[in-house]
């Protein structure tokens, strides 16, 4: 028994003894380093207690009580892949094969011969891994391709990365603003892998964060990716209850950078099943990051499809636009000199709103005269009146919000709904709580109509064209109206959106047109 003892403890496998009863008889030194257990300390004690997951300890010892009744046992003298578990109560997979021998006082001992498989299951899972990472890279890549939305891409990178991560959640925050004044905004675009997470979708909705702030704030500020592993338990997660009530309690958030300048954050949530170990942290950063630069290419591609399509759009309005205003000028003007002179006026009026609308402004203006060129096109001033605060709109707002006003005016000069003894009334005001601009377009008929006109089966390209700047630029809402009094534009926009925190440039815009 001496020889036998001696060579087990030179085996390079853990070897392990239990009696009848399941208790440890043999532990050689391999056992004490793979299950962390001293020999002293594992000798005498319960086989199943010591190193058998709770799941299993119910089938070992029926398993045990079954061969002491019958001397047979299905598992003996075979290789069995299963897992067991480490004093520090981690589960990992091992494979062993178990043999009964005869004791010396003629009972059965029952040896296991025991290979931790610990490392080959790393090795498959990384392979898996890396498996999963090119092939969510490929789906990407040709998607990047397809003549699909910004939003339905982003959407088709969160699946991807979530699936291939095994996250339950996924959202995309979006950098606005400049300077000290910018902050992570929500785009509202989540995978959800279950109904039951949507109150996190709420919780995020309403959030902004801040250089540093918050997990996003952080990823943000130090540009490489931030884990958490506990969320509950982080009093830096403003989110924590809303998170915490459905069962997220991890997340990553992984920076998208583009140029050396980042952009927006994606972040991602999982419960506590969720593998975030370094490997799956090195694959997210791997497959963020090339998501981060395909988005940001998908979006200046949309960008400048709906660039081209305005262009597109404007010229061919432009026919019937310096035709309506012909027909305005030619109403009032006695003498030819007359004519040219207030059509010329016109046509420099439209290029000023042309160029204001396209070319991106390089410093904020004061809104009211931003409205008053934007709708410089119509000539019917005294039939025009505009009340607006003057607040100062930012840089990046006021091409978008000129866009809007330009087409509503030009609309309104092609339909003739600025004539005809019409009137135009454009008022802006900030809502009760102070954080919304509530600018109303109001277009009243000189005489209403007995009955609301039809609504339009077709909504064109200009109608488009606006939702897409107040929602998708400035983030507002967009509605619109035609009933018999005439036709009536609601924009809803946000403030911190559109207020420039600076002051105003000097004279960036001329306010000689409709209201001066």
């Amino acid at each position: 028994m001496k020889h036998l003892e001696s060579l087990f403890d030179r085996a390079l496998d853990a070897v392990v003894g239990m009696d009848e009863a399941g208790l440890v008889v043999a532990w050689n030194g391999a056992a004490e380093e793979m299950f962390g257990w001293p020999r002293a300390d594992a000798m005498g004690s319960s086989m199943g207690d010591l190193i058998v997951p709770p799941q299993h300890r119910e089938g070992h010892a029926r398993g045990l009580e079954h061969y002491n009744r019958t001397g047979e046992g299905p598992v003996l003298e075979q290789r069995v892949r299963i897992t067991a578990l480490h004093r520090d109560g981690a589960e990992f997979p091992i494979e062993l094969s178990i043999f009964p021998m005869p004791g010396g006082g003629g009972e059965r001992i029952f040896y296991a011969f025991i290979r931790s498989m610990a490392a080959e299951e790393a090795a498959r899972r990384a392979q898996d891994l890396r498996a999963r990472e090119g092939e969510a890279l490929l789906a990407v890549a040709q998607k990047l391709l397809e003549d699909v939305s910004l939003d339905e891409f982003t959407q088709f990178c969160l699946d991807s990365v979530c699936a291939v991560s095994g996250m339950e959640a996924g959202h995309f925050h979006v950098v606005r603003g400049r300077g000290p004044h910018a902050r992570l905004h929500p785009t509202g675009i989540w995978h959800l892998a279950d109904p039951r997470f949507q109150p996190v979708v709420e919780a995020t909705r309403v959030v902004r964060f801040g250089l540093g702030e918050g997990l996003p704030g952080r990823a943000w500020q130090s540009g490489q990716l931030q884990a958490l592993f506990d969320l509950p338990a982080s009093c830096q997660f403003v989110r924590r209850s809303a998170f915490e009530e459905v069962g997220l309690t991890r997340a990553v958030a992984l920076p998208v950078r583009q140029g050396g300048e980042i952009h927006g954050v994606l972040e991602f949530f999982g419960t506590l099943h969720a593998r975030l170990d370094e490997e799956v942290l090195r694959m997210l950063q791997t497959v963020g990051s090339q998501i981060g630069v395909a988005l940001h290419r998908k979006e200046h591609a949309e960008h400048r499809e709906t660039l081209r399509r305005e262009m597109s759009h404007r010229v061919g309005n432009s026919l019937s636009v310096l035709a309506s205003i012909y027909r305005s000028c030619s109403r009032e003007a006695r003498t030819k000199d007359e004519l040219d002179e207030a059509f010329l006026g016109r046509l420099v009026a439209v290029g000023q709103a042309n160029r204001m609308a396209v070319e991106d402004a390089s410093e904020s203006v004061a809104l009211p005269a931003l409205i008053k060129e934007a709708i410089s096109i119509l000539p019917e001033r005294d039939r025009i009146s505009i009340e607006a605060p003057d607040m100062a709109v930012d840089r990046d707002s006021v091409m978008p919000l000129a866009l809007v006003l330009n087409e509503l005016a030009t609309n309104a000069l092609k339909h003739g709904s600025s004539c005809e003894d019409s009137r135009l009334a454009v008022r802006a005001r900030f809502d009760g709580s102070h954080e919304n601009l509530v600018l109303e377009w109001r277009e009243h008929r000189a005489v209403p109509l007995a009955a609301p006109p039809p609504t339009p089966e077709r909504v064109g390209f200009g109608t488009k064209l606006m939702q897409h700047m107040v929602e998708g630029r400035l983030g507002g809402i967009f509605e619109r109206c035609l009933d018999e009094a005439g036709f009536r534009v609601m924009l809803m926009l946000p403030r911190e959106r559109l207020e420039a925190q600076t002051e105003l440039a000097p004279a960036t815009i001329q306010s000689g047109a409709a209201g001066s």
